[in-house]
């Protein structure tokens, strides 16, 4: 499993995790990094984690929602496109990594955190 940041914006990251066939990003805020990231790395696009509303985080849902692809989202938040909303105490399966959902209100009320297994280390920032 690799896990890969996508510069975005100015001084933001997109997260990648992929395994070099399909990938999940997390927050993406644009969608030209991911998709160009997809393209470079010949990705398929598997799954969208996000974790709380603000247009530096969701901003290219619209764009990179084809076809089938879950969105992941909090609950408690009304994000637009999100097709499968959770919450603290979710589990979830993708790209054969179990994933623990965590409620984290503070940064907004329905902010959710997304817990990867220990081991997987992130690549330079350049796709």
């Amino acid at each position: 499993m690799n896990l890969v940041a996508l510069p975005a914006f100015t001084d933001n990251y997109i997260w990648m995790l992929h395994d070099g066939r399909q990938a999940v990003v997390v927050d993406p805020g644009e969608a030209a990094p991911v998709q160009d990231a997809l393209r470079h790395l010949g990705l398929t696009l598997a799954a969208i984690l996000v974790t709380h509303r603000h247009a530096d985080h969701v901003g290219g849902l619209a764009a990179l929602q084809t076809g089938d692809i879950p969105v992941y989202g909090p609950r408690h938040e009304a994000i637009p496109g999100v097709t499968h909303p959770v919450q603290g105490g979710d589990k979830l399966t993708v790209l054969g990594c179990r994933i623990d959902v965590v409620d984290a209100p503070g940064h907004t009320t329905g902010h959710v955190l997304y817990m990867l297994p220990a081991g997987l280390a992130a690549a330079d920032p350049s796709p």
